[in-house]
């Protein structure tokens, strides 16, 4: 009873997980559906990614480059004013006095004049510096009220002598990075400086001195801002050591180290990253930043393009693909519900048909309609058919069922009669009808019980002894029979009366009743895992066209008086034997047919 309950519980389960056609069309529509959404979604969200990458990167190019020439173009234009001073012959006249010390103060004062006329020519300048060859220092600047002292040379990276020394070296203008100049007016100066030497071009190796022209940062500043007009863009810039020049409004983190000279661009901007992160503060992992760099003054213009607005129209477009497969989904599972109730219904009354014939009402038939699809049509049609022909069967058997219980007769009653014949032959002294009449006895005996059992070939060679012995009888002796049998092969088995039909088939058919020669051979060996049965005669033979019918398993022959027939006898052994069991029919010459069996070899 436990068994019982668990193996229920266990079909129970069973069923639960299966899915019916419905589930199974909703899934199969929704699948073929979805995929080229997501597919389709999937590619156009890479797409527009790579798309917005390469237009980032492209807008990044074209502001750096607008950038680096702005910023030539800048200072081309105070490296032309650089050039008006120290190329003044009245400079050239000026310094050298200083040299000399021959009327400095008249002198200085000529020199500030110049200086302060020119001062205000540029928007940025904030100071004009003259280093004589002496040492001697003159200034103009706007960072100090006491206009003739350099306010910012005291705070700058090199001292007098190693600025002289570095510039008058050669004939080259010389831009010094930003750095902190003063403060005045509670006001720090960031400057920036150009500087050349003075020449003298009727003595180009004299020594004139050098000039110094200190530009605010702002001017940077400004470069950076007026690049672009994308706010969500942001510009710095670093000189050749790495330190930062100038970075928009972050005064306090100009001269600071952002990177290292000598390093790759890739570990450069793995430097610039990590200065923005922990010193700029600012969201680096919404953040790309794009490098260039300037040959000719050794900078490094650094963009930083803010990506968080892109990035969000990115997932705006992931949230609009998942909407639109969700949305595409229900839409699919309705109009497959939809589609699917005909189907469904069709289904239904072929299951339900089938449920009935099931519960053992063979009269049920399945109703067709239009529609039905034609697959479920064919299955009705099939089913149909066959509750059919399984009436029809059935009532056949019935039949047969009957008139075998009406033409039953009692096996004892027919043994007892023959008996009793047997008995008044021998009183009669009519020992050859008694000896047929034994015969008969044992041979019915043999024949009707158990007569799909199995026996040895001995067994089965002793019963066909008896049956030939009547044949012979019947016709008078008209022919001999020679029965023979390897040792090896006696204790096989073999299904009762298989040899009878062929037998019967060579005596009925075989002999010509006049032939005084006529000879049936029966030959059983043992070939390897096979039993071999031949059954030969002497008698007419056979027609080529009805031995070919018969080994290509076309014969059929009408059963007469007691005879099964060749066609029954070739069913039989296919029965018992399937393909194991094989046949073939040879004309044997002069005259004769040979019939050869083959079947496997099996001992218990």
């Amino acid at each position: 009873m436990i068994r019982s309950v668990n193996g229920s519980a266990q079909d129970w389960e069973k069923t639960m997980r299966k899915k019916g056609i419905k589930a199974r069309l909703i899934r199969l529509f929704a699948a073929t559906s979805i995929i080229p959404i997501i597919i389709f979604g999937v590619f156009s969200y890479f797409n527009m990614a790579k798309t917005l990458h390469e237009n980032t990167e492209m807008t990044a190019d074209s502001s750096l480059r607008q950038m680096d020439n702005n910023l030539n173009l800048s200072l081309e234009s105070y490296e032309d004013l650089l050039y008006q001073i120290y190329t003044d012959d009245n400079m050239v006249s000026w310094t050298d006095k200083l040299k000399r010390e021959v009327e400095e103060a008249v002198t200085v004062n000529q020199m500030r004049r110049f200086l302060s006329s020119l001062l205000y020519t540029k928007e940025f300048i904030r100071a004009i510096t003259v280093i004589a060859p002496g040492g001697a220092i003159v200034t103009y600047e706007q960072m100090t009220p006491a206009t003739f002292r350099c306010s910012w040379l005291p705070e700058f990276s090199m001292s007098a002598e190693e600025l002289y020394a570095d510039v008058i070296r050669d004939y080259q203008t010389h831009i010094y990075p930003t750095e902190f100049g003063t403060n005045f007016a509670n006001k720090d100066y960031y400057l920036f400086h150009m500087a050349h030497r003075i020449i003298d071009y009727h003595g180009l190796n004299k020594e004139c001195g050098i000039v110094i022209i200190s530009i605010d940062e702002e001017l940077l500043e400004k470069i950076c801002l007026n690049a672009t007009e994308d706010d969500r863009v942001f510009s710095f810039l670093t000189d050749g050591q790495g330190r930062v020049i100038s970075f928009g409004s972050r005064t306090e983190l100009i001269g600071q180290n952002a990177t290292e000279p000598g390093k790759s661009e890739e570990e450069t901007l793995k430097d610039y990253r990590q200065f923005l992160r922990e010193r700029g503060g600012y969201p680096v992992s919404e953040t790309e930043i794009y490098l260039l760099h300037d040959d000719a003054l050794g900078w490094d213009i650094v963009n930083t393009t803010d990506l968080s607005g892109l990035r969000q129209l990115q997932r705006r477009q992931l949230h609009l693909i998942l909407f639109l497969s969700i949305l595409t989904m229900a839409v699919v599972i309705l109009i497959s519900t939809g589609m699917s109730q005909n189907l469904l219904a069709s289904v239904r009354q072929v299951v339900d048909g089938m449920k009935e014939a099931q519960s053992g009402d063979l009269s049920v038939r399945i109703e067709k309609d239009a529609r039905m699809p034609l697959e479920l049509e064919s299955i009705a049609d099939g089913f149909n058919d066959t509750l059919f022909q399984l009436n029809h069967a059935i009532e056949r058997q019935r039949e047969a069922q009957i008139v075998a219980l009406e033409a039953q007769i009692n096996p004892h009653f027919l043994y007892n009669t023959l008996d009793t014949i047997n008995w008044m032959a021998i009183d009669h002294d009519e020992y050859d009808i008694s000896n047929a009449i034994s015969a008969l006895a044992n041979i019915l005996r043999y024949a009707i019980v158990n007569s799909n059992a199995e026996v040895t070939v001995k067994e089965e060679l002793e019963w066909l002894k008896k049956y030939i012995y009547l044949q012979q009888y019947r016709l008078k002796g008209r022919f001999s029979c020679e029965i023979s049998a390897d040792p090896d092969a006696q204790n096989a088995y073999i299904h009762k009366l298989l040899l009878q039909p062929f037998v019967e088939n060579a005596i009925r058919h075989g002999f010509d009743t006049e032939k005084e020669d006529a000879l049936l051979s029966v030959r059983i060996d043992k070939e390897q895992d096979e039993l071999v049965i031949v059954i030969e005669d002497n008698g007419t033979g056979i027609s080529p066209e009805v031995l070919e019918r018969i080994n290509q398993d076309s014969f059929s022959e009408n059963t007469e008086g007691g005879g099964i027939g060749m066609q029954n006898a070739m069913t039989r052994l296919r029965m018992y034997y399937g393909m194991k069991g094989k046949m073939r029919v040879e004309a044997v010459k002069p005259h004769g047919t040979r019939v050869l069996i083959m079947i496997p070899y099996t001992e218990k």
